[in-house]
């Protein structure tokens, strides 16, 4: 939450914290008694990432840096970083204190990660992604309200350094805020089904229609529905075209790959339900603004290619170990030969970025990081027959949204986007332990309680 709330977490004075918060979390669950899931690639995939974020910052031999990374020492120099003759120690990273701050991002949502999954196994899904539910009501209320009311000022108080569009909610980057609402809407809709998917009576029991509309529609999941609902409408206020695309599309690669877990005529309730939801949030927007962003999509594009083309020699000049995690911004103020009125901070499309950050290196990692969760998802919404299915369901359709967005934007750059993503990957893959069946039993016995 706090993250979140503090602009993003885009401050050293956040993200330490954060950091910090989630590795003594993350060394706590491990003393807990009883089974522990098992790591798996992914856990080992992230390990090695933050074991090489780090690996920027060391001072190494000059003669290995030459090596690794012959145009570092020339653009350390041309960058007035280092402009004294090469030394013997020095550090692959051309920003080391970029890349400090980019690995401990890295490290707090890698031991987020960890931590949640040992959560989840022992239950507490349902709590979390009512948490998450609850945090997106709120900021996206607040987005709406200040939007209206508030200019460039953020919570009507701060107001942003950079010039351009407005910002949006806590975040600085209207495109930042969508990253982390096309990730909390799929998850509070996926627990909506999950309640709503409540076994079916006996046959031949007599059961009041209005009952079972009660029983669908209780307090709980109008307010869930509400939450939604809010942070649709937000996203659309935003005018994040990524955003609003990318989540259109994963919602539809989800329909059609996800396997139904429920009766067709439930399922077609449940579908509905859904889309209600969404048309509530549609009704609230501002559909004019929303297509006029649409069909002025020209210029958004050649300004990106602009910068794609232009981020293309750093990816040539440092092609195995990059410039360093987060050095992005510092690159470009020696390899931005186009316009210079605006400075390119971000390459928007965060694989790019990632490998003119890391080189080959990274890019190998992050793949292999995508591959492993892609293999624990499909094996546990394969064997997963709870109402946890729909949660996992919702939280997979984010993070498709979010890696359909990083073709666009780099918005998992912000710890509050950086930790909402480990939590629904962790919602995605834990494991139900045999030991805690109590405890994860009346967790998944919640839908038919109604609670």
């Amino acid at each position: 939450m706090w993250p979140l709330a503090a602009f993003g977490g885009r401050s050293a004075t956040v993200a330490i914290p954060f950091s910090a918060a989630s590795l003594l979390l993350a060394v706590a669950v491990t003393f807990w008694r009883g089974p522990k899931p098992r790591p798996g690639p992914l856990e080992y995939a992230l390990a090695a990432i933050l074991l090489f974020t780090v690996m920027q910052v060391l001072p190494l031999p000059g003669g290995l840096v030459a090596t690794l990374s012959p145009h570092a020492w020339n653009l350390r120099r041309a960058l007035l970083v280092d402009p004294s003759t090469a030394r013997s120690w020095e550090p692959l990273s051309i920003d080391q204190r970029a890349t400090v701050w980019a690995a401990l991002v890295t490290l707090g949502a890698s031991a987020l990660f960890v931590a949640a999954r040992r959560v989840f196994s022992r239950g507490g899904v349902r709590q979390t992604v009512r948490g998450i539910s609850g945090m997106g009501l709120a900021v996206s209320a607040i987005a709406i309200a200040q939007a209206a009311t508030a200019g460039r000022l953020i919570y009507w108080r701060f107001r942003t350094e950079y010039e351009g569009p407005l910002p949006f909610g806590p975040f600085v980057n209207r495109n930042h805020f969508a990253t982390w609402a096309i990730m909390a809407a799929p998850v509070c809709f996926g627990y909506v089904v999950a309640r709503a998917n409540k076994p079916a009576p006996p046959p031949g029991s007599l059961v009041n229609p209005r009952t079972r509309l009660a029983r669908l529609a209780d307090g709980r999941t109008l307010w869930l529905t509400a939450a939604g609902a809010c942070m649709i409408s937000a996203l659309l206020l935003s005018l994040s075209r990524s955003g609003i695309v990318s989540l259109s599309v994963a919602g539809i690669v989800g329909l059609l790959t996800l396997r139904p877990r429920a009766a067709v005529g439930r399922g077609v309730w449940l579908l509905a339900g859904v889309l209600v939801a969404v048309g509530l949030g549609i009704a609230f927007a501002d559909l004019p603004a929303v297509a006029d962003r649409f069909t002025r999509s020209g210029s958004g594009i050649e300004n990106r290619v602009a910068i794609w083309r232009e981020t293309i020699p750093v990816v040539r000049d440092f092609w195995l170990v990059g410039t360093g995690a987060g050095t992005y911004r510092t690159a470009m103020l020696f390899y931005q030969k186009s316009v210079r009125i605006v400075q390119f901070n971000q390459a928007h499309n965060h694989y790019l970025q990632v490998a003119s950050e890391g080189g080959l290196v990274l890019l190998t990692m992050v793949a292999g990081a995508l591959v492993g969760l892609t293999r624990a998802v499909r094996a546990r919404l394969s064997a997963d027959i709870h109402g946890t299915y729909w949660l996992r369901a919702g939280a997979v359709t984010g993070l498709i949204a979010v890696a359909l967005q990083s073709v666009w934007e780099t918005g998992l750059v912000m710890p509050a986007n950086a930790a909402l993503a480990a939590v629904l990957a962790a919602i995605a893959v834990h494991e139900r332990l045999p030991a805690e069946k109590s405890i994860l039993s009346t967790d998944a016995a919640e839908t038919g309680r109604g609670h």
